[in-house]
């Protein structure tokens, strides 16, 4: 797909905590709105010209799935580079948002991390870019795109005489980080995006002898690993069933891509009316999994997803707040559908990164700070009378409770919520929101309604609850 080709810009440094709306409006002091405000977000009546009414409803007593820090994961190809990955101003920002799950991913890394001469891996170059990175030690999921260039392939497809070089090729990889460096990496993808060559050609069967043949290599080096596939361009349901009837043996997790639009010019109501879309794939992928194979758990890892998959179209909105608004939609659906894994795409660049080329923290950053730390848990069943209003509520293990209310319109939206077992209380909740005007966060004190919000276009708001509250679920 066309986000491949990557584009190679260089960083400077800045401030570590500054947050950037299209690198030019400062937000907040950092992630989580230390500087505290008094926000127009409380209203017991909208004071706009055009406003929608909306009633949001929350029952604390019922649990419909739970969510973890998995899901909220990122990619990551920075790694894939040594002074890339050395870039300590980036490494700092990684463990200030704390993303706790990094798929590595570079589309050329087989080339990238090996020697032509020897056609073999560079196991000091590999040394000098693990080394470097990830000092706050997150879940990886090391994927190995494809064959290298030297390997006999023609129009994308790999020679047969070379599929037992590319297993034994996969299998050193798996050698030399878990065994030689002892990294112990567990999820492994051995390609990425190959479904549609092989479609064309007609040849699917042989992507899967290939995925196979290297799997079985794999894991004769490191019995301990998952290695997950066919890391599908698309939600291709055709697809993974014809994956499973041939590969069913092999899997440890099903992986897969979903881009909400290939055109920058689809409108904004477009593209947020289509994130339930997210939840609905991952159910439906659950059960054609489940028919495949009823006996075994198959964890589902949506590897990668943004709102728009060619990097040259001109879409700008996944760097602004409209873009945050969007990441908090879809992740509500993949929380609610109870999604084991899934990564952004990606961690930083000048086109989709939630990080930008001068490692200034990007609105939508905010969201996977947030979520992270705050919206892991059991997620609760909850409504809303109009599609484009959203909530997620969470209870966390600690006895926190946190709501986070999505507003995906071009309006003003009043929010009236109603609880069953209510749970925010004046002195003991604070909000936070994420706007066109930045992020802020206010401290709810005497006489506030906690029951009427008013939210801007395109917006959200978090509440937090400041004190433990007892579970009701049953």
């Amino acid at each position: 797909m066309k986000r491949r080709r990557f584009l190679h810009l260089t960083t400077a440094s800045t401030v570590l905590t500054k947050l950037i709306v299209d690198s030019q409006q400062v937000l907040s002091s950092d992630l989580f709105g230390s500087n505290f405000e008094s926000v127009n977000f409380l209203s017991s009546q909208a004071k706009y010209a055009k406003y929608s009414d909306v009633g949001v409803s929350v029952d604390w007593s019922t649990a419909i799935s739970k969510t973890t820090p998995l899901v909220f994961g990122s990619n990551d190809y920075e790694i894939a580079d040594p002074k890339h990955a050395a870039d300590n101003e980036f490494q700092n920002l990684l463990a200030q948002l704390n993303i706790r799950l990094i798929r590595i991913h570079y589309a050329k890394l087989s080339e990238k991390w090996s020697d032509s001469t020897t056609k073999s891996w560079d196991e000091s170059k590999i040394r000098a870019c693990y080394d470097a990175s990830y000092s706050h030690q997150p879940k990886i999921v090391q994927t190995i795109p494809r064959w290298p260039i030297w390997m006999k392939s023609s129009n994308g497809l790999l020679d047969s005489t070379e599929y037992d070089n590319y297993a034994h090729f996969c299998g050193e990889l798996v050698r030399i980080l878990n065994k030689t460096q002892n990294r112990q990496i567990t999820y492994w993808e051995p390609f990425n995006e190959l479904d549609k060559p092989y479609k064309n050609a007609g040849k699917l069967d042989e992507l899967w002898q290939i995925y196979n043949k290297v799997v079985i290599r794999m894991k004769k080096v490191d019995p301990q690993i998952k290695v997950g596939g066919p890391v599908l361009t698309w939600d291709d349901s055709q697809t993974l069933n014809h994956f499973l009837a041939r590969c069913s043996q092999n899997v440890d997790f099903i992986s897969w891509h979903r881009y909400g639009s290939g055109d920058a010019n689809d409108s904004t109501d477009k593209i947020m009316s289509f994130t339930p879309q997210y939840g609905k794939q991952t159910r439906k992928f659950r059960s054609i999994v489940a028919k495949h194979i009823p006996e075994r758990k198959i964890p589902l890892f949506l590897s990668e997803y943004n709102i728009n998959y060619s990097w040259d179209s001109g879409e700008t909105r996944q760097n602004n707040h409209i873009g945050a608004v969007w990441f908090a939609s879809v992740l509500k659906h993949l929380a609610e559908a109870e999604i084991d894994m899934a990564a952004s795409w990606h961690l930083k660049d000048g086109i989709y990164g939630m990080i930008d080329p001068k490692n200034n923290l990007r609105p939508s950053a905010t969201i996977f700070a947030w979520a992270i730390k705050f919206l892991t848990g059991k997620v609760m069943e909850n409504q809303s009378d109009r599609s484009l209003i959203e909530a997620l509520p969470i209870q966390q293990k600690n006895g926190n409770r946190s709501l986070l209310l999505i507003n995906k319109s071009a309006e003003y939206a009043q929010v009236n919520l109603t609880e069953n077992y209510g749970s925010f209380e004046v002195g003991k909740t604070q909000i936070n929101s994420l706007n066109a005007d930045g992020i802020k966060v206010f401290n709810p004190q005497a006489k506030t309604n906690l029951k009427t919000f008013t939210l801007s276009p395109y917006s959200v708001l978090l509440l937090r609850s400041l004190v433990p509250i007892d579970s009701v679920v049953g």
